[in-house]
């Protein structure tokens, strides 16, 4: 159990060097350096014996980045687990880096960051690949220019390329850029809560169903064949606690002026990115993988929470409660998502490894 030991041990200084002023990015790049071995070097969990036999068989599978990626691979020598560790580390440096551009706070945001979605994204990878260049992408958004936004469209559409659902976020776009009234987003979010009331009826339903079904995406019908309880309704709460979160955190501290103009533009970025997430809250209701788009927008949700705390005077209340607050979203997350992994992935994670036992 040396790597439980490691994981312990670098989790513990990286957490010092997030409550010291002064920054020990050693402690960081420890931590990191761990989080891409038990992610990289895991071989056991959900996905990854269908990943390896295909990439052993030399089968095409995934979006064409993925696909492209996992032919240089094969041309490269490189064996699955050996293809996996590189992919691992390129996109954990990736996010690490884009987290830099927006917050100061890197190792606060690793730490909550190993909470969740970090053993999720232990099992999806591709969709870790994705979220990665999509926190990469946002910083390009800083600047208002014809060049930062190709680039952030570019970005895009290359984490589309291995998790077709990043492209639903070039709606940021136009939401980000062209929305000076806020009317894109109130009609999004309008249709979306008005769509999300009517699948609650079995008529609305089953007239969704059939319109979802008619989309010429081959595969896609099969992810509307489950039809879930009522488990979607915490994920529903999650993602108005978002929209909520970015939003309050936006208004109230703009208005104290306790925001700098970055902090300011950071902050309504996440709230954008919480705005083009809730769009699949509807399709929750007929399968949980859709919630990937609530999943995808958390960093952004952490980058806000290290920004309002650090803006918000430890004498107020408002510090307080807004730890309460967003510690009660971070444990539902993680009781709704990380908890039944408990045992079949999170615990074997510390064993199920190539590199260290």
């Amino acid at each position: 159990m040396y790597l439980l030991a490691a994981t312990i041990v670098t989790y513990l200084l990286n957490l010092r060097a997030s409550l010291r002023p002064i920054k020990r990015r050693l402690y960081e790049g420890l931590f990191g350096l761990c989080l891409i071995i038990l992610m990289g070097a895991n071989d056991k969990n959900a996905d990854f014996f269908t990943y390896q036999w295909l990439y052993n068989a030399h089968i095409a599978y995934g979006e064409p980045g993925y696909r492209l990626l996992s032919y240089f691979g094969q041309i490269s020598g490189l064996d699955y687990e050996q293809f996996r560790l590189l992919l691992v580390a390129i996109f954990m440096v990736i996010l690490y880096v884009g987290v830099s551009y927006l917050t100061v706070h890197t190792a606060g945001f690793m730490a909550l960051y190993f909470c969740y979605p970090f053993f999720l994204d232990l099992i999806q990878l591709r969709n870790f690949m994705m979220m990665a260049l999509l926190v990469y992408a946002s910083h390009f958004l800083l600047g208002k220019s014809t060049r930062n936004l190709l680039l952030f469209i570019a970005f895009v559409l290359l984490g589309a390329s291995f998790q077709v659902l990043g492209a639903l976020y070039l709606l940021v776009v136009p939401l980000y850029y062209f929305d000076a009234r806020h009317l894109g987003k109130i009609s999004l979010l309008g249709g979306t809560f008005l769509l999300a009331l009517i699948v609650l009826f079995p008529a609305g339903a089953q007239f969704l169903l059939r319109i979802l079904n008619q989309l010429p995406m081959g595969h896609v019908s099969l992810y509307f064949v489950q039809k879930v309880r009522l488990g979607y309704l915490p994920f529903w709460l999650f993602s108005l606690f978002d929209l909520s979160l970015t939003y309050f955190s936006y208004q109230y501290l703009t208005e104290r002026r306790l925001l700098t103009a970055k902090q300011r533009q950071v902050i309504w970025i996440a709230f954008t990115f919480a705005v083009v997430g809730v769009l699949t809250m509807p399709l929750y209701t007929y399968e949980f993988s859709f919630a990937r788009a609530l999943r995808d927008v958390v960093p952004f949700m952490v980058i806000t929470y290290l920004v309002t705390l650090e803006a918000l005077p430890q004498e107020n209340y408002l510090h307080w409660l807004y730890c309460g607050g967003f510690g009660l979203y971070g444990a539902g997350l993680i009781y709704f998502e990380m908890v039944p992994l408990l045992h079949n992935t999170i615990i074997p994670a510390f064993s199920n490894n190539w590199l260290i036992k």
